[in-house]
């Protein structure tokens, strides 16, 4: 099931009021040009669409999978509802839309929606609120750390890692309690790890693609808090993906690896404006101090 179509699902359970809110839920966050747009228009890796999929193989019996089809089926609701919620969590706190009563009712009806589909992926409703306390937790923590940073316009590549890694940790979730729940518990641990570094590089290239609009919007943007060149947030990009595939290897997750590795190649070949010899410096050293901090 695609995240439009969980979106769907649950908007026919709604007030038709809702429902006619809900359908332009994706516009009215910033995320499409058009009001009738898609959430996967904005939500476009295929990773992100379907990370319980990556991960639900079962490496000891290659083609089989470690849950049923219906399981599975709950697991990527779940991760969907995740994502809606953090999306729009992540537009209030960042005050790129303003608040309003819808925004704030689809917020808790996607927090409830992610609840109800990971206690029928785990079959452990007490599971399923300890992982969304969890996420939850980090959610408000990431965002708190970040809007502290921007505001006094000091960051450093540590707190740049591990705000992300807190803001976004929602995203794992329901593929980290697959594995979990199937007793794979050092292999969850080691997709965490991937995926956040995955996360991470992710978030430095938006950085600096946005860089221009955040300067003019804020006043501000990441890379010049950072004191760093916008181009090297981009050339921080293939160190982190390659240690990313590194742990999913470790963790057995080949197929997570190898889209990883189709997408490290795409990062390889990016190169920014500027001098290419500081980027490609500054953007390993960023990598390694944020993994580093990821790590510790």
């Amino acid at each position: 099931m695609s995240m439009d179509a969980t979106f769907q699902e649950v908007l026919r359970g709604l007030p038709t009021p809702l429902q006619d809110y809900g359908h332009t839920l994706p516009y009215r966050l910033g995320l499409t040009q058009e009001p009738a747009g898609a959430w996967e228009e904005f939500w476009v890796l295929d990773i992100n669409r379907d990370l319980p999929g990556y991960v639900a193989e079962d490496p000891e019996h290659p083609g089989t999978r470690l849950v049923s089809d219906a399981a599975l089926g709950h697991y990527r609701a779940a991760h969907h509802c995740a994502a809606i919620h953090g999306l729009i969590a992540d537009r209030l706190v960042d005050r790129q839309v303003d608040p309003d009563m819808g925004l704030l009712l689809f917020r808790g009806i996607f927090l409830r929606q992610w609840e109800r589909e990971l206690t029928a992926a785990t079959g452990d409703r007490q599971v399923a609120r300890e992982a969304l306390a969890r996420a939850l937790i980090s959610l408000r923590r990431g965002t708190a750390l970040e809007l502290r940073t921007m505001a006094r316009r000091e960051l450093d590549p540590r707190t740049y890692a591990l705000q992300t890694r807190e803001k976004l940790r929602w995203g794992g979730t329901a593929a980290r309690c697959l594995l979990r729940q199937t007793g794979q518990a050092r292999r969850a641990e080691l997709l965490e790890r991937s995926y956040d570094l995955f996360c991470f590089a992710l978030q430095c290239m938006d950085d600096a693609l946005d860089c221009a609009e955040d300067e003019r919007t804020r006043g501000v943007s990441v890379p010049s808090v950072l004191g760093l060149p916008s181009g090297s947030l981009v050339r921080a990009m293939p160190a982190l993906l390659g240690s990313a595939i590194t742990l999913a290897r470790e963790a057995r997750l080949e197929r997570l690896a190898s889209w990883l590795g189709s997408f490290s190649r795409l990062a390889h070949a990016i190169h920014p404006e500027g001098d290419a010899d500081r980027n490609e410096e500054l953007g390993r050293r960023l990598a390694v101090l944020a993994e580093g901090a990821l790590w510790a």
